[in-house]
């Protein structure tokens, strides 16, 4: 076990899931105004938070010992998967804190969010390995930010799943589903090799 947390350097995402809290904390229900093809609609700023997670999360599970882990006794691929899932409800328990305690609402969509482009993060790895994949959510919350609200009317579009408000439930199912199938991808090899 304490190699696995030693490859995995889990400090790396203790620190990641610090700034997350830091900044969820410091955004609280701050809006700024910024670049979209739609109608101008100010966006919370805590919006950015799970990134950091994502970023430290997706560093841990790329850290591996291949031939090692193939050969060991120890259910290394369960060791990730909780990681995933402790990482996740972390985030969840930090938001909500954040949220109560600075009676700001929209803070409390960070713990939403995290599930969902985690499990966006570990598809992607799947499909393309750990390199690519840690793109997947700043891509993902670029293009809404950018494409969310298009057509004029300045209605969030449905789909886009991290901008809808703290109480939208097919946001919430969305997340689950999506951070389900991740977990669920993570003992398997991604279909294309990472470039060593």
């Amino acid at each position: 076990m304490v190699w696995w947390l030693r490859t995995r350097q889990v400090p790396i995402l203790v620190a990641a899931l610090t700034a997350y809290a830091a900044l969820a904390a410091a955004a609280g229900d701050t809006l700024v105004s910024l670049p979209s093809l739609g109608s101008e609609t100010a966006r919370p700023l805590v919006l950015f938070a799970p990134l950091l997670i994502c970023m430290g999360l997706g560093h841990a599970l790329s850290s591996r010992l291949p031939a090692a882990e193939s050969s060991g006794s120890r259910p290394v691929p369960r060791l990730d998967q909780a990681l995933v899932l402790v990482t996740v409800v972390t985030a969840i328990v930090v938001a909500q804190i954040v949220s109560v305690l600075l009676n700001a609402q929209v803070a409390n969509t960070a713990g939403r969010n995290t599930a969902f482009l985690i499990g966006l993060m570990l598809c992607a790895r799947r499909l393309a390995g750990y390199q690519p994949a840690v793109i997947a959510p700043v891509a993902w919350v670029i293009t809404m930010l950018l494409v969310g609200n298009a057509g004029g009317n300045g209605r969030t579009q449905p789909w886009t799943i991290v901008l809808m408000p703290p109480d939208h439930l097919p946001a919430a199912i969305a997340a689950t589903a999506m951070l389900a199938l991740g977990v669920i991808s993570v003992p398997a090899d991604p279909v294309l090799r990472d470039a060593r």
